[in-house]
């Protein structure tokens, strides 16, 4: 993988979501403020069946509340990409290491995807109407992977 291959979206699937965990401590009353929003990914694979599994965690913290006004969200997005082998090299430790545009498209598509079910899932909650902040995928890919 010495140069950058060329992403061609109808050669990735999404062909299932899991919403692992949500956790949600709703406002006692109507305040308002800021929330804070901090992301977390792991990324699992499986080279031979060219799967790639992209786990979001994504919470949301009421600055100006306590304890209130906080949300968790685990979702896990898997996909098969056509030509897997294209995207990654293997290192010295023999572990592959995908290509930096691959993991920002695929980051960026979970958590677009991401955004709708939160959406949804705050709906019926105090903190219905929060939608998530459009993100520069680059910005995800460089937070702390999750424990």
């Amino acid at each position: 993988m010495t140069k950058e291959v060329k992403i061609i979206p109808r050669e990735i699937h999404l062909f299932h979501i899991d919403v692992v965990e949500i956790s949600i401590k709703e406002l006692s009353t109507d305040k308002s403020g800021e929330f804070k929003v901090n992301v977390a990914h792991t990324i699992m694979h499986n080279l031979k069946e060219q799967r790639l599994k992209i786990g979001l965690n994504i919470e949301l913290n009421g600055e100006n509340h306590s304890e209130e006004g906080k949300a968790n969200f685990v979702i896990d997005f898997h996909f098969h990409i056509d030509n897997l082998k294209n995207f990654y090299s293997i290192n010295e430790q023999n572990k592959p290491v995908f290509s930096g545009l691959l993991v920002a498209t695929l980051l960026g598509l979970s958590f677009s995807t991401a955004r709708g079910i939160i959406f949804e899932r705050l709906a019926g909650t105090s903190l219905k109407g929060m939608i998530l902040p459009v993100v520069d995928p680059k910005m995800i890919l460089q937070q702390k992977r999750m424990k």
